[in-house]
């Protein structure tokens, strides 16, 4: 055991270096926080999806495909860009949060479609125990040696369906969250209908303390049809990506949304 977090911590290490190193890869940085609370008013995150956001940080989502990409607020991304499980970057002047833990939050509020959300919020990650490794500065990626509530599964609009917005959102945990928090929400917890507002204030999360969005659209390479009512077929995606679901499937009965998975080949 010792040997594996040995080589976690090394993976992150050289990630979190790589990355920051990059040009363009953490773009968001320059951008104020005022910025930010004006795009999620401008996007009707505040208030339709979330009361309030006044954030504390600037929250960096990495995905890295061929190449990384930063989902700074309302970014355009493809599935393909998503299909692996992000990285995340914190910049913030807030001493406490390097003492802090943290959860995070990633889901779709436009589920399964922004004209019909039935589905929504549908909860794409769900994890705590997220600490901050400042590097020599007020920068640093955020890194977790612990399993997630929601493992994660990738953006997966339904054919035809306008963009969704995916909402990634960081909060820092309470300190029972760890006890209490399993007892909610676990693997048998279904990923449709989350409502990230009622979870925060049922584990005393208060208000983000950072957070970002992005939008991404259906995958136009999927040449099989989906059915709306859950009981189709997966489609299958472009060679390298697996199988790709749709918020319908994962929807269907409810109680068998959250024993789909997400395969890569």
């Amino acid at each position: 055991m010792a040997v594996f977090l040995f080589f976690q911590n090394l993976v992150f290490f050289l990630a979190s270096t790589l990355l920051q190193a990059a040009p363009g890869i953490c773009a968001a940085t320059t951008t104020s926080l005022t910025d930010i609370s004006t795009a999620f008013s401008n996007a009707g995150i505040v208030p339709g999806v979330i009361p309030i956001f006044n954030p504390s940080g600037i929250l960096d989502v990495v995905f890295t495909t061929q190449q990384a990409v930063n989902a700074t607020p309302g970014t355009n991304l493809t599935v393909q860009q998503t299909v692996n499980e992000p990285q995340f970057f914190v910049t913030s002047d807030d001493s406490t949060a390097i003492s802090a833990q943290f959860v995070v939050a990633l889901f779709d509020p436009d589920a399964p479609t922004p004209q019909n959300t039935s589905l929504a919020q549908f909860r794409h990650l769900l994890g705590g125990g997220y600490r901050w490794s400042p590097n020599g500065g007020n920068s640093g990626i955020l890194t977790n040696g612990s399993a997630a509530l929601t493992e994660f599964v990738p953006p997966g609009p339904p054919p035809g369906s306008n963009p969704h917005r995916y909402m990634v959102l960081l909060f820092v945990q309470s300190e029972d969250f760890d006890s209490k928090a399993p007892s909610i929400l676990n693997s048998s917890t279904p990923r449709t209908n989350f409502n990230v507002t009622a979870f925060s204030d049922v584990l005393g999360l208060g208000a983000p303390f950072a957070g970002t969005f992005f939008f991404t659209g259906p995958d136009t390479t999927i040449s099989s049809s989906v059915s709306t009512t859950g009981t189709g077929a997966k489609p299958t995606g472009p060679s390298g990506s697996g199988a790709v679901l749709h918020h319908a499937q994962l929807g269907v009965a409810g109680v068998f949304a959250s024993t789909l998975v997400y395969l890569l080949s």
